[in-house]
């Protein structure tokens, strides 16, 4: 029975390890998403100091704006300073889970594993799409382009239809131009 306890012990002490590693990841996450609002918002100040500056009409008023501007940018540069320490502080401590051989994640896979079997599915999806493609572009190449013979009665069709569109367009242009003869009389 020492020995169950002991391993019930072990596990319980390492998934409280864990939640304490989750727990500090997560307030490290959320640290960096502060300082990274800090930053966002020195921008916008600097970016409002600098309306202001550009809209500053009297020697005062460039003066207070140009202070304010080197107020917002020294914040800026404080706010991007506290993001790198803290992203700095985030990597520094690497999350390292007991009893994990070297090299595997969280998901117990080896590192890279997800990124082969990435390549392997995309790779089995453009040859499944690409197959068909290339068989179809190379049954036209092969074909040589032959287009279908024209039957006799549709040249004829289109013939008629082409000396119909070019009558009316020479009807239209005497129309166009007798209009324009009529304003040129009434202008007068």
């Amino acid at each position: 029975m020492t020995a169950g306890q002991d391993v019930g012990q072990t596990v319980r002490s390492a998934l409280e390890e864990a939640r304490s590693e989750a727990q500090a990841a997560h307030d490290a996450q959320q640290e960096i998403r502060d300082a990274q609002q800090e930053v966002r918002e020195a921008q916008q100040e600097v970016r409002a100091a600098q309306l202001e500056m550009r809209n500053a009409r009297t020697a005062d008023q460039r003066s207070e704006a140009n202070d304010d501007l080197r107020d917002a940018q020294e914040q800026l540069r404080d706010a991007q300073n506290e993001l790198r320490q803290v992203e700095g502080q985030s990597r520094s401590t690497p999350m390292v889970y007991q009893g994990m051989p070297h090299g595997f994640a969280r998901t117990g896979l080896p590192a890279g594993a997800a990124d082969i079997a990435t390549g392997f599915f995309v790779t089995c999806v453009v040859i499944l799409i690409g197959w068909p493609i290339s068989r179809v572009l190379g049954r036209r190449i092969e074909r040589g382009g032959a287009s279908p013979a024209v039957e006799p009665g549709l040249t004829d069709q289109l013939q008629r239809l082409e000396h119909a569109v070019e009558e009316v367009a020479v009807e239209v242009e005497r129309i166009s131009e007798s209009q324009r003869y009529l304003a040129k009389i009434q202008a007068r």
